[in-house]
């Protein structure tokens, strides 16, 4: 049973634009390590294929992300260089937006934004949940939350121990 069908293209018509395999393995680099930062235990390797679908299809929607998948790869490959992993991927997380509406945005708050960002939205919504505590899980949590019951998430009394 094929859980994918694959796409049907006229050959006249202009093939969608890609990630090529280094920007691939950066992207998928930095969606691995979102895990260690958000203390995550679940196995990101399952998710691979929808990692590169969830790109092929903002690619595909809107293609400037090839160009800030492609730019974010350049420089986070860059300080990965000259700052180490931890300490790249670090400042990628845990930053702030720095512009203001009188200046443009930093090449790092683009990252954040619109390949960050969203992969962190992505990777918490196929694995975080469990980890923090859901009882339904499958990417989400979900069901009643009935007195003398466990609930189905993370209460913030679970959060503060």
């Amino acid at each position: 049973m094929q859980m994918y069908q694959s796409t049907v293209r006229h050959p006249l018509s202009p093939e969608a634009p890609s990630v090529t395999d280094p920007v691939d393995e950066a992207m998928w680099n930095l969606f691995v390590a979102i895990g260690p930062y958000w203390k995550l235990t679940d196995d990101p390797e399952p998710y691979r294929l929808r990692f590169r679908t969830f790109m092929e299809d903002r690619i595909n929607f809107n293609p400037i992300y090839r160009d800030y998948y492609e730019f974010a790869a350049k420089e986070i490959n860059k300080l990965i260089a000259q700052y180490g992993k931890e300490k790249t991927y670090t400042s990628i997380f845990s930053g702030q937006y720095t512009g203001t509406p009188s200046e443009p945005p930093s090449w790092l708050d683009l990252i954040r934004l619109y390949v960050s960002g969203e992969f962190i939205g992505m990777r918490l919504a196929f694995g975080g949940f469990r980890n923090f505590g859901a009882l339904n899980y499958c990417g989400y949590f979900g069901g009643a939350n009935i007195q003398g019951e466990p609930v189905p998430y993370r209460t913030i009394e679970e959060a503060q121990k």
